[in-house]
């Protein structure tokens, strides 16, 4: 068990390396050109917000495994997949907030927002290009005054981030809901899917394997022994079930 959780553990650490290694990438290609570029601008704040989302789920095991069981069911149990729905959207909303950290970044730094958002006027449009050396004062004045506009939607957007999912699960609703219960019931069903089908088959096999060598060594054979594996895997040896003592 302890060895699962570090596995755990680890595989969410390296997932958020790697979000953080997709902010630092796309990050550092975005020029400014002072003309208006709001394609650009907009692209460079959304995309990415996609791309961590999109890596996100397509990393989540638990969602995979949603979404194939509602694939599968076609929406033939409709309280079932309801169930499944609510969860898969619960993933989708988690996914979204780690990729809207994104936006925190831009606007917290807020030299998107000084080239992007300036009212194109001809005291702020060619801000975001001008040298160090021909800074004026006032020039100076309305940067801070973008950078610190832009800094505050980020510190809003950051406050959100944080205490939305705060408080919901601090809710007790989900502790009493009988739909929450459900859902985790079925959501620990996915997950053990997979280990006991891999338990079930291990117990198959191993049964054939002891009985083909038993075989082979109570004719004294014993140097087929080494040849059951390959006969059982042409002869295409179905599993079966063990009848009960």
């Amino acid at each position: 068990m302890e060895t699962l959780q570090t596995s755990l553990v680890c595989g969410k650490f390296w997932i958020y390396v790697a979000v953080i290694a997709i902010f630092i990438l796309l990050g550092s290609n975005f020029e400014c050109t002072c003309k208006p570029q709001a394609f650009n601008c907009n692209l460079y704040l959304v995309l990415p917000v996609f791309i961590t989302s999109v890596f996100l789920l397509w990393t989540d095991r638990t969602f995979q495994r949603v979404c194939r069981h509602l694939c599968s069911s076609g929406g033939r149990d409709w309280p079932h997949t309801c169930s499944f729905l609510g969860s898969a959207l619960r993933h989708i909303v988690k996914a979204a907030f780690i990729g809207l950290l994104w936006m925190v970044c831009v606007f917290i730094d807020g030299d998107w927002y000084v080239c992007c958002m300036n009212d194109q006027s001809e005291q702020q449009a060619q801000l975001a290009c001008k040298s160090a050396g021909s800074i004026t004062d006032e020039d100076r004045a309305n940067i801070t005054e973008l950078k610190n506009r832009s800094w505050v939607i980020g510190s809003f957007l950051l406050f959100c981030i944080v205490c939305v999912p705060a408080l919901w699960s601090s809710c007790g609703w989900r502790k009493h809901s009988r739909c929450e219960r459900k859902r985790l019931f079925y959501k620990l069903i996915l997950k053990e899917e997979k280990n006991v089908l891999r338990e079930m088959l291990r117990k198959h096999a191993k049964e054939k394997l002891t009985k083909g060598m038993e075989n082979r060594i109570s004719h004294e054979r014993w140097e087929e022994c080494f040849d059951v594996a390959e006969e059982l895997i042409q002869a295409s040896t179905e599993p079966t079930v063990s009848e009960p003592e």
